[in-house]
């Protein structure tokens, strides 16, 4: 079963465009070029009126194996210093690994519209 890796930013408002197209053109290619990883959505948390924009990046891998091999490996640590240098207190990062316990299907087999 996949594992999800979500990294949730409070980005102020003035980083948030050079933010967002560093993470489009840089930092999730990267991470998407790891082995196991499987796709990433990235978005906007809508919070309402908030200081700073929250964004979400949202990672399916397909072991938690490779997850802990990325986690500990060069590309994270060049990817975070680079992150670091870029954005530094202007970027809150947290990150959490959700293991599912269980899938489940909408009845019938019916999706919502995209």
């Amino acid at each position: 079963m996949s594992v999800f890796y979500l990294v949730r930013a409070e980005v102020q408002p003035q980083t948030e465009e050079a933010w967002t197209n560093w993470m489009i053109s840089t930092d999730i290619p990267e991470v998407l070029k790891e082995p196991g990883f499987i796709k990433a959505t990235l978005g906007k948390i809508d919070t309402g009126p908030v200081e700073w924009s929250q964004f979400g990046v949202l990672y399916e891998l397909d072991s938690r194996e490779k997850l802990d091999t990325y986690l500990t490996g060069s590309t994270v640590r060049r990817l975070r210093a680079e992150h670091e240098s870029r954005f530094g207190a202007t970027v809150r990062l947290y990150r959490i690994v959700m293991n599912p316990v269980r899938s489940f299907d909408a009845p019938n087999g019916s999706k919502a519209p995209a």
